[in-house]
């Protein structure tokens, strides 16, 4: 396995490409689902100033957000690893990639640049929780997902020899 993890290498383009379509789709996703639950719920806005974890919509659907991670990250690893042997290594790397990507874009678009839902560090990453951490790990646990339903898939596959007896 050590040799797996040396040996890995990672598709800069595809990783990066599949990176951002994810990031764009959950990140649209989850805001989408925050407007569309104020709206037909009702919600009142979080007062003027207030956080963005003040608000009932927010707090609603927050959960969600989480499960939203866990269908459209897998499937963007899925992406990535067609055509390719979605080895530990480079598995791996693109776990670890994702990651750092997440938290770096995260970092700049919700406490970086000021806008309605911008948080502060504590905000986002202290009271924020358990949710960043559990959307942070989904990130990381994508490749995974990916990998191991790669595997199930080959395991249900017949074998030449058996479909051509």
């Amino acid at each position: 396995m050590e040799d797996n993890v040396k040996a890995a290498r990672l598709a800069w383009g595809r990783a990066l490409l599949w990176f951002i379509v994810a990031y764009v789709l959950v990140t649209v996703f989850a805001s989408g689902m925050t407007v569309i639950y104020a709206m037909a719920m009702h919600t009142p806005p979080a007062a003027e100033g207030a956080s963005m974890l003040t608000d009932p919509a927010f707090v609603a659907t927050v959960p969600f957000h989480v499960l939203v991670m866990l269908i459209v990250w897998p499937l963007f690893a899925r992406l990535y690893f067609i055509g390719r042997a979605a080895r530990v290594g480079e598995t791996l790397l693109l776990a670890l990639v994702w990651l750092v990507g997440a938290v770096i874009v995260d970092y700049v678009g919700f406490v970086a640049i000021d806008h309605p839902w911008a948080l502060s560090p504590y905000e986002f990453y202290v009271l924020y929780q358990p949710w960043i951490s559990l959307i942070y790990l989904a990130i990381f646990a994508s490749p995974w997902i990916a990998r191991a339903l790669i595997g199930k898939r080959r395991s249900f596959t017949p074998s030449r020899d058996a479909r051509n007896p």
